[in-house]
């Protein structure tokens, strides 16, 4: 097996918007700059939090070599505590990108790269700012001065190298403030919503660009035609999350090649979940199954949630009734994506072995379809089947953290004939810091543990 299929094997990410620090983050599902190139040049690599993590200021303790920081899942900390305005976090503040860490925490060895072609509009102490010919500004930070490879006003093609990734930082007399060996990334963008460019959020623009540099095929979602179809676990369309170990595949059984099962536990929020994406070549009404295998099938209060046609629907199943495939109702989808079926695990359950069958969804046409340029198809709701609270909310470290549908964000419109101004020099972004520093952090909400599922 060669290291870089190893390397897509092992690749999950936590959802975006769940944050180490316990509060709550941007849940947003839109890739902002969608053919963008992974920022730092081989992989692996490691977006986490640089302050919630070990050599952290906040930190559980250890340092920054820790092998902790240097494993998957990825995590978001877009809008993780910070004191800039910020107009995409909940708070109103925030930090305003991604730090990312390097396969190892080697200094001056790994390359940062352009995300994009375009131009190099500022270089400063340890910074340097990217702009493309669609205005979208790409800020690369903690870089080794000495190692800067481009100059100001130099056109640049993606994937040309910029500098190496280093632990640069310094306040406004010039004085070194302490950091962690990392880059910050972050994505400054046009959002017609809020008529003004703002930091968007880089998760998963970064997941879609890291999946490239793996050479993942077929990340996009296929078109679902009109008479419907299968989409099983191993499709692109197919994402789960939560602990590794928690997810146990099976081969030879199922739809395909074989499928997933995990345990039901008892919690507010979700550990382990799995979502099929779908994009439907035309808007219809379907009715949506899910496949079961027998004595993977225990659990009596699956809790589900169908994003189509515009809304949200929950529905619970008792996956232990029958094995085959299940109907989950019928609903009304429109054409296009932003539409899926998602599964969790906190069913609410006393005791162990309540096995969930995660394998294929199914989508039949109900009736007769005709395909229509109208998306705006008014979906049925399925009622009656309500799932316990807060089941739809992509699972948290930290039981504290507020719970929200994920209803994705509005797409913002770009404005490509304006390209940001900005200064030679640094501004200020509150990274993470090693140890104490003069960053200024709010208040943790206080953390509430999980209760420990039986496995």
């Amino acid at each position: 097996m060669s290291p870089l299929l190893s390397l897509l094997i092992a690749f999950t990410y936590n959802p975006p918007g769940q944050l180490e620090s316990g509060t709550e983050g941007r849940v947003d599902q839109h890739i902002y700059v969608p053919s963008m190139r992974y920022p730092i040049e081989n992989a692996p690599s490691f977006p986490n939090s640089q302050v919630y993590r070990p050599g952290g200021m906040h930190g559980p303790g250890g340092g920054q070599c820790s092998a902790t920081n240097y494993q998957y899942p990825w995590s978001d900390n877009f809008c993780e505590p910070r004191r800039w305005e910020m107009p995409l976090c909940p708070g109103g503040t925030g930090h305003q990108g991604q730090d990312i860490r390097p396969a190892d925490c080697q200094d001056k060895v790994h390359w940062a790269v352009a995300a994009e072609s375009g131009t190099i509009t500022s270089i400063g102490s340890y910074s340097v700012y990217l702009v493309a010919e669609d205005g979208t500004r790409h800020r690369y930070l903690h870089l080794d001065p000495t190692s800067i490879a481009v100059r100001r006003g130099q056109e640049v093609t993606r994937g040309a190298r910029i500098g190496l990734v280093s632990n640069a930082y310094f306040d406004a007399d010039g004085n070194p403030v302490p950091t962690t060996i990392h880059l910050h990334y972050d994505i400054h963008q046009y959002v017609a919503q809020l008529q003004q460019a703002v930091y968007v959020p880089p998760y998963l623009s970064l997941v879609r660009s890291y999946q490239e540099l793996l050479g993942q095929p077929g990340v996009s979602c296929e078109d679902l035609p009109l008479e419907g179809g299968v989409v099983d676990d191993t499709s692109p369309c197919f994402q789960r999350w939560g602990p590794v170990q928690y997810w146990r595949a099976v081969q030879g059984q199922g739809v395909g090649t074989g499928f997933m099962w995990t345990n039901a536990f008892i919690s507010d929020e979700p550990s382990n979940w799995a979502r099929w994406n779908l994009q439907l070549a035309g808007a219809g009404r379907f009715r949506v199954e899910v496949n079961l295998v027998e004595g993977y099938n225990r659990s009596r209060r699956v809790p589900y949630r169908l994003r189509h046609g515009g809304q949200e629907t929950d529905v619970i199943l008792d996956q232990s009734t029958a094995s085959g495939w299940r109907a989950l109702g019928t609903f009304d989808f429109q054409a296009g994506d932003d539409q899926w079926i998602s599964v969790y695990d906190n069913t609410g359950e006393e005791g162990g072995d309540l096995h969930i069958t995660v394998d294929a969804i199914r989508l039949t046409p109900a009736a007769p379809t005709q395909p229509s340029a109208d998306a705006g198809v008014t979906p049925s709701v399925d009622a009656g089947n309500q799932s316990p609270a807060d089941a739809g909310q992509p699972p948290s470290a930290d039981a504290g953290a507020s719970s929200q549908p994920d209803a994705g964000p509005a797409v913002p419109a770009v404005d490509a004939g304006e390209a940001p101004v900005v200064p030679d020099k640094d501004e200020p972004i509150g990274c993470g810091c090693a140890g104490s520093g003069p960053l200024e952090f709010f208040t943790l909400l206080t953390l509430i543990g999980l209760r420990r599922r039986r496995r």
